[in-house]
């Protein structure tokens, strides 16, 4: 079994003390290589590399990706320039488009340039606000590996019937819904989960959908996204140009994707619910991500 860890960061404050937490809560014990993706030169100095890994002797591989806006999306469809939608009008200027970058990536990063993702089984993906608390005593991989039914687990699966979709929600699933309708009629699919199943025949399917059960940082086996279905839906999701016109999320797609076509449920670790990881505890010391440098591209 070869496994790794993955942060995609921009947030430089953040990064060493949740790599400090990745290493004496978890990783000391098993050693998985840890990549930091980010975009343009932000960790390319070899200084702040070890800086950033200190003496905790962790394997940190850095690698900077590139990124470029699909050319099949005019600008004035970027979610930045939609003023009639709430949040891109109030909390989402251009200085954040890395943000949908960052989110192209996070649904794409298999087979993503200047990646290592294809010489592994399983990888965990966590955000660089986040941090271990606790000692986590099990191994996420060894139990992925225990488990052959799950190609999908999640350190929390959201039950958004407890945590009430907002209006930030609402305003980055914009269409994607009326996304999935077509997708499932185009490709005649009857969706895994329950919940999707009944959403097709719910009248009240438009306000109802934004309750289904999504991942925060997830563990994966990697060769999901060898398979015919995975490549039919991000081919689809990146032809409609929803993660630059609408801001869907990574965490979105990639849940709805494994509830339409694996299984009725994401596996939960429950690793933030038993209190060995909090997934924005180190926000308060940078809170928006940077962007990136070029917003041309």
């Amino acid at each position: 079994m070869k496994a790794c860890i993955n942060v995609i960061s921009s947030r430089a404050v953040c990064l060493k003390p949740c790599l400090e937490s990745v290493w004496e809560k978890y990783n000391h014990k098993h050693n998985y290589p840890v990549y930091v993706y980010y975009f343009d030169d932000i960790y390319d100095s070899e200084e702040l590399q070890k800086e950033i890994v200190g003496d905790t002797g962790q394997n940190v591989i850095f690698r900077s990706i590139p990124y470029e806006t699909p050319k099949h999306i005019d600008e004035k469809e970027m979610f930045y320039n939609r003023k009639d939608v709430w949040y891109a009008a109030t909390q989402f200027p251009i200085s954040r488009k890395g943000y949908l970058h960052m989110c192209h990536f996070m649904c794409n990063f298999h087979g993503y340039p200047n990646t290592d993702y294809h010489l592994y089984d399983y990888s965990l993906h966590i955000d660089d606000e986040s941090q271990f608390t606790e000692d986590v005593p099990y191994d996420f991989f060894e139990r992925m590996e225990q488990m052959p039914e799950v190609d999908m687990a999640a350190m929390k699966v959201y039950d958004q019937n407890i945590k009430k979709p907002h209006q930030g929600n609402f305003d980055t699933r914009i269409n994607l819904w009326n996304f999935i309708k077509v997708y499932l009629k185009h490709y005649d699919i009857t969706p895994k989960s329950k919940f999707m199943q009944d959403l097709m025949n719910d009248p009240n399917a438009d306000e109802n959908f934004h309750f289904y059960p999504c991942a925060d940082s997830y563990i994966i086996r990697l060769n999901m996204f060898e398979s015919p279905e995975w490549k039919q839906w991000i081919n689809a999701v990146n032809k409609y140009g929803g993660i630059y016109k609408y801001r869907w999320g990574d965490n979105d797609v990639n849940s709805l994707f494994y509830l339409i076509h694996y299984a009725d449920d994401i596996y939960d670790f429950k690793t933030v619910d038993e209190g060995y990881h909090a997934q924005g505890a180190l926000r308060h010391l940078q809170d928006y991500a940077p962007g990136v440098k070029d917003n041309s591209r």
